[in-house]
């Protein structure tokens, strides 16, 4: 699977890859086109370093999804992790899951019912406007794409920047401010599997130029493709379907007495329901299940952000950002004292930062602190109650400093203290007369540097390296057999990256690209470990020694004024070096961690009014488990999705998509299901169908 099916492939890869990477770009210098007129790709703005660069000044490996990209390309796609599976080295192994991300589980080592004894410790989350996604609303939940500006992943430790939980990479969502001139856009959408989608957004001035307001509703669901054929399954309490509600309102000020002052108040409300998983036991093509449960999630999170501010016109810019959420997740499993859960988390930030200066200064940067608090109240009906108070204190405080040495290099260096205080108390009910109590009260603090140099061979291409530190805390797993809880370490990377930036032939081919090594130390892995006869439990352990390395690359390129063509490509090989706790896991792959993936396609504009667009997605073999059992390997399979629309006019467009054109029904994630007896599998979508109308005014 991956590297290790053709080492001689690999190879080829290798060379065929690297080659693009550092001869595509003097090739296309001598190419450029001297025609005016010709369409050029748009330029990238990233903004998830607490500073505004463009793609060719990043160093870290980011994949950047417009707003004119999401209505072209990601139609049919309600949520954001619908609309970044495409993206390299970005796998998601269910469809109600975390992405893993360079071979990291985002959800962290605790996952599923697990984390509701121990807590979670996640390696990456989604953050929107400022507010991070909790662990229930990340892996459960659903965050709209609708009227969203742009969708920002980066892949490897991002800790310097966004501090605990981004040791993985970090997924930021920027939706669109109030506007000072009126506007609005709609869209309606129905398909088969009941699909059905509605969305309106408006925007304008309540007082001209200085008060604005924005308001964006986005409704979107389906049934499940799986159907639970047992005469026994649990229907009471539980729905099976895809729900979800996002609801957000905007204030902007930007007084005239006040030059450079802009203050901005966000409240959002999401509702969602989910199932568990959707899984299927044998013959997995048919998309049935025998089981006799499945647990849904339901949850509903409000959430305010105020933003305050201030330029003081000098290069130097004050930034101030406040929030507060207050979330309910309800797992409900159909039978009483089996399995039913309340989760009622509230988490409240602020971070200030100040930056002075841009990327064509001599000096610019960033300095700031940030500070997070969150309470959860967790209650859990298995055989009795189960109880914990989970509270998790982050403190950070982070700066970043660019120099331009000269005209072509620039060196930039960050650093970052992160203190992270994890407190978990409360008991799991063993039995009707027993009990195990925790209380874990740890303080974890790192010192998180990162330093590039980028060297600018023309005004067109830069390539250059990073180092990085990435960081996450530790926390308390349960030993099943001991009755005994377990504590385990915070976990590090060293992450090293060369990589290359290049806009060619008159700026309508762009090439990005990162080759990257981590080592890791102390690597966090959830393993499973069997009790007895068809009994098994699992708990998180430390490898001392685990590394990753591999490749991400994407080019885009404006063949014609009305044509667009993409391609992108991961690689990645994984291995546990040393884990004294459990050394039969010694030179293991890394669980759900494909050797290599590829995306292309391409978008085409047949006329001014019609366009066309499509892509297929490969996805090398992988193991689903950490121990690489042959029995729960995942086989590669590819997927084909198209896309079409019609314009009558600005407040008018037909579309229609297909997703999964060939109806590949492929297993993403196997493990052993002990409620049948035997396997399950979830699996890719199988086609999906659908048709809109949506406009903008």
């Amino acid at each position: 699977m991956g590297f290790r099916s053709s080492g001689r492939l690999m190879s080829g890869v290798s060379v065929l890859t690297l080659t693009a990477l550092f001869v595509t770009p003097v090739f296309g210098q001598d190419q450029q086109a001297e025609a005016s007129g010709t369409t050029v790709l748009k330029p990238i703005v990233v903004t998830g370093e607490k500073v505004a660069r463009d793609m060719k000044n990043t160093a870290s490996s980011v994949s950047v999804i417009s707003s004119e990209k999401i209505k072209k390309e990601k139609t049919g796609d309600p949520t954001v992790s619908e609309a970044i599976k495409d993206i390299p080295n970005i796998v998601y192994t269910d469809n109600v899951s975390a992405p893993i991300i360079r071979g990291q589980d985002t959800q962290g080592p605790n996952t599923g019912s697990i984390a509701f004894f121990t807590g979670t410790v996640p390696r990456a989350t989604i953050n929107v406007d400022g507010h991070y996604l909790g662990y229930n609303e990340f892996i459960y939940g659903a965050s709209s794409i609708w009227d969203v500006d742009s969708i920002e992943v980066f892949r490897g430790p991002q800790t310097t920047s966004q501090g605990a939980n981004a040791i993985a990479g970090a997924i930021l969502v920027n939706t669109k401010d109030p506007t000072f001139t009126p506007e609005a856009s709609y869209q309606a959408e129905i398909g088969n599997y009941h699909q059905k989608r509605g969305s309106f957004a408006l925007s304008g001035p309540l007082i001209e130029d200085e008060l604005a307001a924005r308001m964006a509703i986005d409704y979107s669901g389906r049934d499940t493709f799986i159907d639970y054929i047992s005469s026994a399954f649990a229907h009471d309490g539980t729905d099976q379907n895809f729900k979800e509600f996002n609801g957000r309102f905007k204030l902007l000020w930007e007084p005239a007495e006040i030059p450079g002052l802009s203050t901005k108040l966000t409240y959002s409300y999401n509702a969602s329901n989910r199932p568990s998983q959707e899984a299927a036991s044998r013959p997995f093509e048919d998309l049935n299940h025998i089981t006799t449960t499945m647990p849904s999630f339901s949850q509903y999170t409000n959430t305010g952000i105020l933003d305050v501010n201030y330029d003081f016109e000098n290069g130097v810019k004050l930034f101030n950002q406040t929030q507060f959420s207050s979330s309910i997740a309800k797992r409900r499993v159909g039978i009483a004292n089996n399995g039913d859960a309340d989760v009622d988390l509230k988490n409240t930030s602020h971070e200030t930062r100040v930056t002075f200066g841009d990327q064509e200064d001599v000096l610019s940067g960033v300095a700031g602190i940030y500070y997070a608090h969150s309470q959860a109240d967790e209650v859990l009906y298995l055989r009795g109650t189960s109880k914990f108070d989970d509270t998790k204190d982050n403190l950070g405080l982070f700066s970043e400093l660019s120099y331009r040495l000269t005209d072509q290099w620039t060196l930039t260096g960050g650093l970052r203290y992160q203190r992270d205080q994890i407190q978990r108390s409360g008991y799991r009910t063993l039995s009707a007369t027993s009990r195990s109590s925790v209380n874990y009260d740890e303080t974890f603090s790192e010192i998180l540097p990162k330093a590039s140099l980028a060297y600018a061979i023309n005004d067109d291409w830069t390539v250059g390296g990073l180092i990085s530190r990435g960081y996450n805390p530790g926390g308390v797993a349960f030993d099943l057999t001991t009755s005994k809880w377990r504590t385990f370490d915070k976990e590090t990377i060293w992450n090293y990256e060369l990589f290359t930036r290049a806009n060619l032939l008159d700026d309508t081919l762009t090439v990005n690209g990162n080759l990257f090594y981590m080592d890791m130390n102390n690597a966090q892995f959830n393993v499973p470990v069997v009790v007895s006869t068809g009994i098994s439990e699992s708990y998180t352990v430390n490898a001392e020694e685990a590394h990753a390395y591999g490749l991400e690359i994407g080019v885009d390129y404006q063949v014609l004024d009305n044509l667009t063509l993409k391609a992108s490509a991961g690689l990645l090989k994984t291995k546990i070096d040393e884990i004294s706790s459990n050394a039969a896991y010694v030179g293991k792959e890394f669980a759900k961690s494909p050797g290599y993936s590829f995306t292309i396609g391409a978008s085409w504009d047949v006329t001014d009014k019609f366009t066309v667009s499509g892509q297929v997605r490969h996805l090398d073999g992988y193991y689903s488990d950490t121990d690489n059992k042959a029995v729960y390997a995942i086989d590669p399979y590819t997927i084909a999705d198209v896309r079409a629309s019609y314009k009558f006019q600005e407040e008018l467009e037909f579309y229609a998509y297909v997703k999964n054109v060939f109806d590949e029904r492929a297993p993403t994630l196997m493990k052993e299901n002990r409620g049948i007896g035997g396997i399950e599998a979830s699996m890719t979508e199988p086609r999906m169908f659908g048709i809109g109308v949506r406009g903008t005014f």
